[in-house]
């Protein structure tokens, strides 16, 4: 009998236990046997008081069959192993995984305005780039309410600006979206189709004036070497003066078509593993070796195990463009502080921007876009190639050379943005 009442409690856990698997019914029943336990161990005092001995021992054993359960519950609580069911999807989520996977694998940024008029990322490629993981800032998404189908922006600061065609459907606001929009970076194409148009044009300009300077150049020489040959003393001087004159002025237009030549002729990029901090020394020591004192250099240096794969040959010219024409430009400045270049190299996940920058006057806002024309140049006894050459080889090899913006507070006055 006092076998059966100890056990008593601990049946009713095993019962419940076994009956279902909600935690609140287990809760439930660790709450009765508490509230069992108290009573119990209220009324054994008064039953021994009252010398009800017989009582006093049921109640005690009920009391300890209390404590039991209570312990059995708890520990099956905590030991319990969490049953995983399997369940068959329904079709409906089947499709909205697959949808999710689709857009996330599109390469084109994918967004949609919901009703509320807030832009959201729809995929990855929108996420990654907008560098958020469900809606754009107001700012970001204002831009998209122009009518232009071309957006040029940075994402992200100290990211150049690129080239996006934009593309967008209205919806019937079926979902809670109102409009569909999709992003497809266009900086590369159009870049390719700038350089390819420039090639064909500076090749055509060789060929013809070159056709037409060769004989030129020669016929003027010998009529030179007959002048010489000339008795009388003032036609002859007079005669080698113009002769002088015509072979001046063709070997300037000469050299102004090799200039085309070498724009038209860039070899593609052989692109091969280099450290960019090895690239910095050369460009550094070649640097101090035209410059000497008369202009600091500062390289803010990358790291030593910085790799990036590129042509180092032509990236070398063209940089050392960069820091000559930086060079100049700071042996120009009017001001008291030393004439002063910065080159600065940074690695990002899509590749390698380098920074030329020198506090001399500045470029006038006039001319920030006729300084990348071919043969535009500021200095006397400029070429006006260093630049065009630059982007062109930049362009070859992905990349892009534009002007910053000009910076008020920066100690530098121009800034040429390298991208690779």
């Amino acid at each position: 009998m006092l076998r059966k009442i100890w056990e008593l409690p601990a049946q009713l856990s095993t019962v419940v236990w076994h009956d279902t698997d909600s935690d609140m019914r287990a809760v439930w029943l660790c709450g009765l046997n508490i509230l069992l336990l108290i009573g119990a161990c209220v009324a054994t005092p008064r039953a021994y008081a009252a010398s009800f001995y017989t009582t006093t021992v049921v109640l005690a054993m009920l009391a300890l069959g209390s404590v039991a359960a209570i312990l059995i519950t708890v520990s099956r609580l905590v030991e319990r192993e969490v049953r995983v069911e399997t369940t068959t999807p329904r079709p409906s989520d089947l499709d909205a995984i697959r949808s999710k996977a689709l857009l996330d694998h599109a390469p084109v940024t994918l967004l949609y305005e919901s009703s509320d008029g807030i832009v959201h990322a729809a995929n990855r490629a929108a996420r990654r780039l907008f560098s958020t993981e469900d809606h754009l800032p107001a700012e970001q998404a204002l831009m998209f309410e122009t009518q232009d189908r071309l957006l040029r922006f940075s994402p992200s600061s100290g990211i150049p600006p690129r080239t996006y065609s934009l593309s967008s459907i209205q919806t019937s606001g079926t979902g809670g979206i109102r409009q569909l929009i999709a992003l497809m970076d266009i900086e590369t194409e159009l870049n390719e189709a700038d350089a390819r148009a420039l090639r064909e044009l500076l090749s055509v300009l060789s060929h013809e004036i070159m056709n037409s300077l060769t004989p030129v150049i020669s016929l003027a020489e010998t009529a030179h070497d007959l002048a010489q040959r000339l008795n009388e003393a003032q036609s002859q001087e007079m005669l080698v003066e113009a002769l002088n004159t015509i072979m001046r002025r063709t070997r300037g237009i000469n050299r102004f078509v090799q200039g085309y030549r070498t724009l038209a002729r860039l070899p593609s990029p052989e692109r091969r593993p280099i450290f960019l901090k090895d690239l910095a020394l050369t460009l550094a020591a070649l640097f101090e070796a035209r410059w000497g004192e008369q202009v600091l250099l500062r390289v803010n240096f990358p790291p030593s195990h910085s790799i990036a794969n590129l042509d180092a040959e032509q990236i070398e010219q063209a940089l050392l463009n960069l820091l000559n024409n930086a060079a100049d430009a700071a042996l120009e400045s009017k001001n008291d502080t030393r004439p002063t270049v910065w080159l600065e190299t940074k690695v990002i996940s899509s590749g390698t921007i380098f920074f030329v920058r020198d506090n001399g006057p500045g470029v006038a806002e006039a001319n920030r876009e006729a300084i990348f024309q071919p043969f535009f140049t500021l200095k006397r006894d400029g070429s006006g190639i260093g630049l065009t050459l630059a982007r062109q080889i930049a362009l070859s090899h992905g990349g892009s050379l534009t002007l910053a913006a000009a910076q008020p507070l920066a100690p530098w006055k121009t800034s040429f943005i390298f991208t690779v």
